[in-house]
């Protein structure tokens, strides 16, 4: 007998191979459009740019009016507290509210008209007192006439026994005139026979013009024989007046007197219109 194997090797059937078929793209996968169901997509319009450059403005304008609102409240809340004091100022008894008061305006200063002249020349002098008249070197009688002041000669004087502090001397000029200067020989300026009388009689140091008008206006001089004059504010006037507010002592040495003296008054300005 034929001896077999103890361990036979099994043989694999046979499989017939599958026949070939060819992949049809057609029969095998869905069209596109079933398998994902979508909606087809719109075209972005082309200028969609020009909408977002508008909202940008328009956003920008829109915080521009806020703020405008914003300070608009603010003014408003100052004008309320100002119409608040306003009505604080009202007259407590009537309730009414106070008149608002004005600066009251500056009148121009007052024009003359003609060439400016001495207004104390041939004016008329009212004095407190008047020295009594003496004799000079030479036996010639000196007389201390108020009108002396406006003759135009500083040789000749009005004055006055003592210290003349407060006392006032008015000028009346021929007719009113718009004042601009004022002045005086302080003194007895007369030289004569070698004597100098200026420094042997009281000087004046400072006196106060007065004008019509109640101004007035303060004047210091220096120990010289000269006028000395001062420009003022243009003023017009009928009267001007002379207050002395403070004279030296009395001259001194053999020659020395206790009288206070006024050679000449300047006045200078134009006729009134």
């Amino acid at each position: 007998m034929p001896v077999q194997a103890a361990d036979p090797t099994a043989v694999p059937p046979v499989v017939a191979p599958a026949p070939h078929h060819e992949w049809d793209p057609r029969e095998e996968l869905l069209p596109y459009e079933e398998a994902y169901e979508l909606e087809p997509e719109s075209a972005l319009p082309s200028k969609a740019w020009i909408w977002w450059v508008l909202g940008a403005v328009l956003l920008v304008g829109l915080v521009l009016v806020l703020l405008q609102v914003f300070e608009t409240d603010g003014d408003d809340e100052v004008a309320t507290d100002t119409t608040t004091s306003e009505s604080a100022a009202a007259d407590p008894d009537t309730g009414s509210e106070a008149p608002e008061e004005t600066a009251p305006e500056t009148p121009p200063p007052p024009k003359g008209v003609g060439k400016r002249v001495n207004l104390a020349a041939g004016a008329t002098f009212a004095v407190p007192a008047k020295a009594p008249p003496t004799t000079d070197f030479d036996g010639n009688l000196v007389a201390y006439e108020p009108s002396q002041m406006g003759d135009g000669l500083p040789s000749t004087a009005w004055r006055m026994a003592g210290d003349a502090t407060g006392q006032t001397v008015t000028v009346t000029p021929a007719r009113p005139g718009v004042v601009q200067r004022v002045g005086l020989v302080n003194g007895y300026a007369k030289q004569v026979a070698g004597v100098d009388w200026y420094p042997n009689n009281r000087r004046i140091l400072a006196v106060t013009w007065g004008f019509e008008d109640g101004s007035t206006v303060e004047q210091t001089f220096a120990e010289r024989p000269g006028m000395q004059q001062l420009k003022v504010p243009p003023v017009q006037s009928s009267t001007v007046t002379i207050t002395i507010t403070s004279v030296t002592p009395p001259g001194s040495g053999n020659l020395g007197r206790d009288y206070t003296a006024i050679s000449e008054v300047a006045i200078t300005g134009q006729r009134a219109r």
